[in-house]
């Protein structure tokens, strides 16, 4: 009988619209050629001259963690994928800084982060930032064997400047800024100014920011980080998220800056991704 009390997302069908569960304000985005971006002034060689360098494990990362699979493939497609939506956000609409949240811990946002930010960073003359948002867990941080401080907390907390927060990697157009020690609670820190001003300076310095945030739900970091993005991605575990908690959590960004899902770990073993815009508002709105 417990099968019928089962409220898991299960399949890609099961995330994208319904009349019971809706994202308003969520965009269709088709798979088309990424448009051309217009020249502009480039501040970020000048500025990014002082920063650390470091030689991180991300090379073969994606084969790492598909490893004695078939599906790097298909994941490495997909990733292909979403990063042309996400260009064409970006020639069409300006998109630089993307937030990438999830309902709860656990459901592969730290993962597909990453695996973004190394698809974008193969791209000629792409330069692209990852940040490490989720200070509580240091997961991104820990995943690439970075030093915490200084970090993003640091410039937060008016220790250093952002520049001396940021490490260029070993693969080119990858810069990472790690989560750094913080003085205060996380929530205060993205309160400031300096959250706002330090986005504002990273996109004056990289083409595509990318920021590993924490859960949206009972915490309020996320809601104060989408504040100073462009736009936030929800990644959704297959046989994990909940309809109920992924609706609630969706109810707390803005719909305006919600661009849509990346559906993790379709099949068993985590083998593959799907990106698909949805609302999940309740029926009606």
């Amino acid at each position: 009988m417990s099968k019928f009390f089962d409220e898991t997302i299960k399949a890609r069908t099961s995330a994208v619209p319904t009349d019971s569960v809706k994202l308003p304000g969520v965009q269709e985005l088709l798979d088309v050629p990424t448009a051309p971006v217009p020249p502009s002034s480039d501040l970020g060689g000048s500025r990014l001259e002082q920063c650390r360098k470091v030689r991180i494990p991300t090379s073969n990362l994606l084969h790492v963690q598909f490893k004695g699979s078939d599906s790097v493939e298909p994941a490495e497609e997909s990733y292909r994928a979403l990063r042309t939506r996400l260009l064409r956000l970006r020639a069409t609409q300006g998109l630089r800084s993307v937030m990438v949240t999830s309902a709860t811990q656990g459901e592969g946002k730290t993962l597909t982060a990453l695996n973004l930010a190394l698809s974008c960073a193969q791209l000629h003359d792409m330069r692209v930032l990852l940040i490490d948002g989720d200070i509580r867990s240091r997961g991104l941080t820990q995943s690439l064997g970075l030093p915490s401080s200084p970090g993003l907390a640091d410039v937060l907390s008016g220790q250093c400047t952002a520049a001396k927060a940021i490490v260029v990697t070993d693969m080119p157009n990858l810069y990472v800024a790690s989560c750094g020690s913080p003085s205060m609670p996380p929530a205060e820190l993205f309160a400031s100014r300096r959250w706002q001003d330090f986005i504002g300076w990273c996109n004056e310095s990289f083409k595509v920011i990318l920021v590993d945030a924490p859960p949206v739900l009972n915490l309020a970091d996320a809601d104060l980080m989408a504040a100073a993005c462009d736009g936030v991605l929800m990644v959704v575990r297959a046989r994990y998220a909940q309809r109920a908690v992924l609706r609630r959590s969706a109810g707390q960004i803005d719909p305006k800056k919600l661009l849509g899902v990346v559906y993790n770990a379709v099949e068993s073993g985590a083998n593959r991704y799907h990106y698909q815009p949805y609302d999940v508002s309740p029926k009606g709105k």
